[in-house]
This record gives structure tokens, sequence and C-alpha cells, in this order.
């Protein structure tokens, strides 16, 4: 499709949502198309629009794409979009959006998207994870490492689409009351070294994990993971094996843990 056709089609798009036609009738690979592609910023916008007016999952990555686009209405009207579409799939890149936004309406719409997507996520929440600080491990792993899994961990168990990893002051207080369960992970890093084997730089790491039922923190299990990975001699070689070896730890510690909360039912 050339493309005034398709600035065509993105107007006509926008006509039939505005009158009320039946989303079917919306062409939303055409407007997928447009919202990255096009060369007229004003129809990359409407495209936003449309998409996020017409809710259909099957957007979300082509917007998420949008999110970088050089203009920041563009930018600010995608991120509505995906808030008003509410996939969780959305929810990194809004927050990175958010962190390294500078504009203020591109800003406001990715953190009013995140609301909204944490609000959804709440609703359908069966379970409530919250997270300790990860200390107490081996000298050599300091805070950095130890947020390093956290952060880690909460991506990747925030991806369950009965958890949510954040509750209001008052839920927290009267958490009995939410009919949510609660869970509270916490461990350390039990290694984290860098070795010569072979003439070779290789960086070893263990995490013990802990599972507890929350607010009580009575402990439930313990679970462990490590990796081993090939190294270079320079220091941010070595800095950058590290976090790699730490986060492929997390990725198993992930898995194991979201069977246990599908368990639970999330």
């Amino acid at each position: 499709m050339n493309r005034a056709r398709l600035g065509v089609v993105v107007l006509a798009a926008a006509l039939a949502v505005a009158t009320r036609v039946r989303a079917a009738d919306v062409r939303v690979q055409d407007l997928c198309k447009a919202v990255v592609e096009d060369p007229n910023y004003k129809i990359r916008v409407q495209a936003a629009l449309v998409l996020g007016k017409v809710r259909d999952p099957a957007a979300v990555p082509s917007l998420i794409k949008a999110l970088a686009d050089p203009n920041a209405t563009v930018r600010g009207i995608a991120a509505g979009a995906l808030g008003d579409i509410g996939d969780a799939t959305a929810t990194d890149p809004l927050r990175e959006l958010a962190r390294r936004e500078n504009d203020g309406f591109v800003k406001s719409q990715a953190n009013k998207a995140l609301a909204l997507l944490n609000g959804a996520a709440a609703k359908r929440a069966k379970i409530y994870l919250a997270f300790g600080p990860f200390t107490g491990g081996v000298k050599t792993a300091g805070p950095e490492a130890a947020k390093i899994i956290a952060d880690a961990l909460a991506r990747e168990l925030a991806k369950l689409p009965s958890v949510t990893l954040t509750l209001s002051p008052a839920d927290q207080h009267n958490f009995a009351k939410t009919g949510l369960l609660g869970f509270y992970i916490d461990g350390n890093i039990t290694r984290l070294e860098d070795v010569v084997a072979g003439g070779a730089s290789e960086t070893n790491c263990d995490v013990k994990v802990m599972v507890a039922r929350w607010p009580q923190k009575s402990i439930i299990s313990w679970t462990n993971a490590g990796a081993s990975l090939q190294s270079g001699s320079r220091p941010r070689d070595k800095d950058g094996a590290r976090r790699d070896c730490l986060e492929a730890s997390a990725g198993q510690l992930s898995e194991e843990l979201g069977h246990f909360f599908k368990s639970q039912g999330g």
C-alpha cells in the first residue's frame, strides 16, 4: 500500500471510530503500519488515537515501537493508547519511557497509562508479592548486585496475570480484607566471584531465595540457582559478566517461583 493510500485508510479508520462503526471494520494492521511508518506525524498521531479506541491487543507491539517516535505527540498518544488497551506487556516499555522522557506531556501520558495498567492488574490479581532487601550475602555482592536480583525477579513475576506488586496503603494496612494471598520474597547472593581457569576468566554466582507468607513473613520454602559465564579481563567486561550471571540466576528462580505461584492461583 502506498503512503498516500495508507494515510487515507488511517483517516477513514478515525472516521469509522468517531461514528461508532464496529471495531472489526477498522483495519488494525493498516493502523499498526501507519503508526510506525507513515512520514506524516499527524497520520501517526491519528493512527495511535484510533488504536487506543479500538483496543485490539494486536496493536501493542506497534504502539510500543511508537514510544520511540521522534515526535513527542506521537509518543504521548501511543503511551495513552497502551494504557487504554491494558496489555501488561506494555508495562516495562512505559516505565522506561517515563524514566527517560523529558517532555512533560509524554511523561504524564506514560504515568497515566502505567496507573491504568497497575489498576487493571490489581483488579484481577489473586496474589500480592512483596520483596525484601536481598542483603546479607557474600561481601563481593554489594547493593547493586542485590538490586539486580530483586529487579529481575519482580520484572518476571509481575508478568503472571494474577500477580500484583502494588497495593494501596489502606489495603496494606487491612490486607486480610483484600481477599489476596500474600507472599514475601527475600534472599541473598551466596557466591559472586571471578576465577581464572585454563587461561580464561570465568564469573560464577549462586543466589538463594526464600518464600514466606505476607505479612506474617513465616517461611514456606527456600530455593537456589546459579550460573557460570565466561568473562573478559577488563573491569567493564567483568561487570557485564556479573550482571549477566545474576540475571541468568534470577531467570531460573523466576521460572521455579512462577510454577509455585501458579499453583497458588496465580
